[in-house]
């Protein structure tokens, strides 16, 4: 489907963001991934302007503004506000200037802090997400949620990718901003005596290789409805296995020391990505070690 079809990717430049467009090119699309160079998206004039000169026929919102744990703690005001400026203004330009799909990034943080393990896409309303990225949370569910909406009111097809944690090539090399995998390969690349892992190393997570995620956006476009979709591994990883794994990737000897006096952040998370597999054909290609 994806042949000859004009994609407008925001946050086309980021980490996810660049990953689908070199996917799209690959399958003959024409994609014009933009950044903020282009517009600040929480300005809504600027966000329909944007879109109407692209004039998509598909949108994926990948654009987003976040960090690691640390980030989203000292910055909630920003993860929640502006996110959810970027997401509404996006699908809005998106039904707008014509297009017939928008494909969303959400994120597992938009389940409840303790739902049922491994979650499933139904439990995603029944609770208060992990409150040290609380507002980030709301802002994707508000996204999807909006989805439903434009669906019911315009008959706007939108379909929202779930997805597990990110982790690979093009990932922020800020230490403050990067994800949990490149800040623990970073650390370790700096030799230290000791590579220090916040948290009590009990929480799990699950890993995505971003390559992985990419090809699960594209694929949602056979879902095409404003579902949340689960787009993981399915594999539960506790952050001091993470940790031992990096350490032999990057060849670091060292001892590796938890620092409890730092959030674990949600205890686990681990998806059920079976119906992505039933519905899309789509599953998760790239083991943690070879990641």
């Amino acid at each position: 489907m994806w042949s000859g079809t004009r994609v407008l990717v925001t946050g086309g430049r980021g980490f996810l963001g660049s990953h689908v467009v070199a996917k799209l090119h690959q399958r003959g699309a024409d994609p014009v991934g933009v950044g903020s160079a282009e517009a600040d998206l929480t300005d809504r004039d600027q966000t329909q302007r944007l879109f109407d000169d692209i004039r998509p026929e598909v949108v994926i919102h990948c654009a987003v503004r976040g960090g690691g744990i640390g980030w989203m703690r000292d910055h909630p005001v920003e993860s929640g506000r502006d996110n959810a400026r970027i997401n509404i203004n996006a699908l809005d330009a998106a039904h707008r200037s014509g297009a017939s799909l928008f494909i969303g990034a959400s994120s597992t943080c938009c389940y409840p802090r303790t739902p049922p393990v491994p979650f499933r896409e139904d439990d995603i309303w029944n609770g208060y997400p992990e409150p040290t990225n609380g507002p980030y949370a709301q802002s994707k569910r508000l996204m999807m949620d909006l989805g439903r909406a434009y669906a019911d009111q315009h008959g706007f097809a939108s379909a929202f990718a779930v997805l597990g944690n990110l982790y690979g090539p093009g990932d922020d090399l800020d230490i403050e901003r990067a994800h949990v995998v490149a800040a623990l390969i970073m650390r370790c690349l700096n030799r230290p005596d000791e590579l220090v892992v916040w948290g009590t190393g009990r929480a799990t997570r699950e890993h995505l290789y971003v390559e992985d995620a990419a090809n699960g956006m594209l694929a949602m476009a056979r879902w095409g409805r404003p579902d949340p979709l689960n787009i993981g591994t399915g594999r539960e990883v506790s952050v001091a296995d993470l940790a031992r794994e990096v350490a032999r990737a990057t060849g670091f000897n060292g001892p590796i020391r938890f620092d409890d006096s730092k959030p674990d952040g949600q205890p686990r998370k681990v998806m059920d990505c079976s119906k992505a597999t039933a519905a899309l054909n789509w599953t998760a290609t790239t083991p943690l070690a070879a990641g």
